[in-house]
């Protein structure tokens, strides 16, 4: 039997009292802090991602997610007050406090948070703490300086190279190379370097690239924004550098800050192109070595053999 003290609703009603009751607890806005995920942009200019909060075990499925929209005239509000922050800006992983309505969108049940403003201070001050962290960590650990440790052999011809395949900062590897008409052999391992789990698709190239046993590893990129090198900083790119057992050169493209990576690496460099041209000059070095050693080489069996012919001409007089 129908329970009469319990109320009756149609699912718009029961939308719009949970939409009323939303606003009279939350009031208008409120700040939500968590990390981005699953970015991507709708052909409107909207801007959808899921704010997530990580589990404290790793490996293990978020705590708790929220969808975002933010949409396309706020956008241009929030990408501006990120860029003047320090070349920020939204991409997955990146840590975010952000000002929000909660939206219960009726037509499809949904609970939504909708973005319309962004505190950079916080994302820089999470950056920060979290790298200063990871390097005390990595030191305690031993592996701050492991890679830095390793000799290069000479000279360095077979090159491993952990890069986008067919970007700016794999043409100027690649480039500098070639013009110096010196005989390196490239082990390319194609590898995104911006988007979603960029840190661990790096990691793994750097292991499949060491698999085969090259000289030097370059691991490259070209410039971008501190959110675009944040994969550069994470903890598994950090100890996949330490771990392995060749040299690893890095040619990341900012110039102000050193990443994570350039600090556990062999060498960093500043740009790609840098990076090639340090493996140019280090081949040239070698050969001119080797052709010092040959002209003296050279010179000294002239010195042997006059000598002899002298000393045999003074027995024959």
């Amino acid at each position: 039997a129908l329970d009469i003290d319990t109320p009756v609703l149609t699912v718009s009603q029961l939308g719009e009292l949970v939409r009323e009751g939303l606003r009279t607890l939350f009031g208008n806005f409120l700040w939500v802090d968590g990390q981005v995920s699953n970015l991507h942009a709708a052909r409107s200019g909207h801007l959808y991602f899921d704010l997530v909060e990580p589990s404290d075990e790793p490996g293990q499925a978020p705590a708790a997610i929220f969808n975002v929209a933010l949409w396309r005239g706020a956008r241009t509000e929030v990408e501006r007050t990120l860029a003047e922050a320090g070349g920020l800006a939204l991409a997955d992983d990146l840590l975010i406090r952000i000002r929000a309505r909660l939206e219960f969108y009726t037509p499809r049940g949904r609970l939504q948070l909708i973005m319309d403003r962004i505190d950079p201070g916080f994302t820089l001050g999470r950056l920060a703490v979290e790298r200063e962290r990871l390097l005390r960590a990595l030191a305690e650990a031993g592996l701050l300086d492991r890679n830095s440790g390793l000799p290069v052999p000479e000279p360095p011809l077979r090159v491993g190279l952990v890069t986008s395949v067919g970007s700016a900062a794999h043409a100027d590897f690649s480039t500098e190379l070639g013009h110096s008409g010196l005989a390196f052999t490239v082990l390319e391992r194609d590898t995104r370097v911006q988007g979603e789990r960029v840190a661990d698709d790096i990691a793994e190239g750097l292991r499949v690239v060491a698999s085969h046993q090259p000289d030097v590893i370059a691991l490259v990129r070209g410039g971008g924004s501190a959110a675009d090198l944040v994969a550069f900083d994470a903890e598994v790119v950090a100890r996949t550098i330490a771990e392995l057992g060749i040299p690893v050169w890095t040619g990341i493209g900012h110039e102000v800050d050193r990443s994570i990576a350039d600090e556990v690496a062999h060498t960093a460099f500043k740009t790609p192109t840098a990076c090639a041209a340090a493996l140019v000059e280090r081949v040239r070095a070698f050969a001119s070595l080797v052709e010092g050693m040959r002209s003296e080489i050279v010179d000294r069996a002239r010195q042997v053999i006059e000598h002899s012919g002298q000393r045999q001409a003074d027995l024959a007089g």
